[in-house]
């Protein structure tokens, strides 16, 4: 195999990993009639955020810190990751002052928020958890590294019981579209390479990431987790994605 086409096939690889990610997100959405009573959620309407909020790990989307308080009792700090579409918080640095946050929690209803500021800080800051009635959102920067955090600080506004049921849109299709598409540009690239004596080879590499995409379809794995490794690696290699 010659060298050109190692890379080539080097370059597929690293696209699928990011594809796998997308397709998880996606086909791990389902429609669902009321979110569970005992999960907290946050939404944040500009960026189209309504995901819930764990209490285990960044690996499994929003994180909340332990150490840090409920809504209306203290500070709250969340965390979440920001590299693909299967990121909470892909579109965080997006946030301006004034825009609104909120937070659904069991037992305290919703919460509002408006942002009043955002700040870069490096890897290795800590923040304190002592500043009143105030929201931290906390991710990587920049886009997919673990050099620095993005900190967007919001106050607290309004409280108020919950009483609407809301519903979440199914997109599995997306995850399909995004497999078809990973096919067709591999097979149309297998086509016209100009080794053509390896042309066989990208074609057989395309329809094997493509069988790996095809297995995040029917058995989604937390795109959260995939999210975090790939971030790791490129940093671990110098990527930098």
């Amino acid at each position: 195999m010659r060298i050109s086409t190692f890379l080539i096939i080097a370059g597929m690889m690293i696209i699928s990993f990011y594809a796998l990610v997308e397709v998880n997100y996606y086909s791990s959405t389902q429609t669902i009639n009321q979110k569970p009573e005992d999960i907290p959620y946050i939404l944040i309407p500009k960026i189209g955020v309504d995901e819930a909020i764990n209490n285990k790990s960044v690996d499994y989307g929003i994180y909340h810190e332990p150490q840090s308080a409920k809504p209306a009792s203290g500070t709250v700090v969340l965390f979440g990751h920001r590299t693909l579409h299967g990121s909470p918080f892909l579109k965080l640095d997006q946030l301006k002052q004034g825009d609104n946050v909120t937070l659904e929690w069991p037992g305290i209803g919703y919460v509002e928020y408006k942002i009043i500021n955002s700040t870069i800080v490096p890897a290795d800051y800590r923040l304190s958890i002592e500043q009143g009635n105030v929201l931290f959102l906390i991710t990587c920067y920049p886009l997919g590294s673990t050099k620095e955090r993005l900190i967007i600080k919001a106050e607290q506004g309004k409280t108020y019981p919950i009483k609407t049921i809301r519903k979440t849109n199914s997109q599995k299709h997306y995850a399909l579209i995004i497999i078809i598409a990973f096919m067709a540009v591999g097979t149309i690239l297998s086509f016209f390479y100009p080794i053509q004596e390896e042309r066989a080879i990208v074609f057989l590499a395309t329809l094997a990431l493509t069988f790996f995409l095809v297995l995040g379809y029917f058995f989604p794995t937390p795109p959260d987790t995939l999210e975090s490794n790939i971030s790791r690696i490129s940093d671990l290699i110098g990527l930098g994605f």
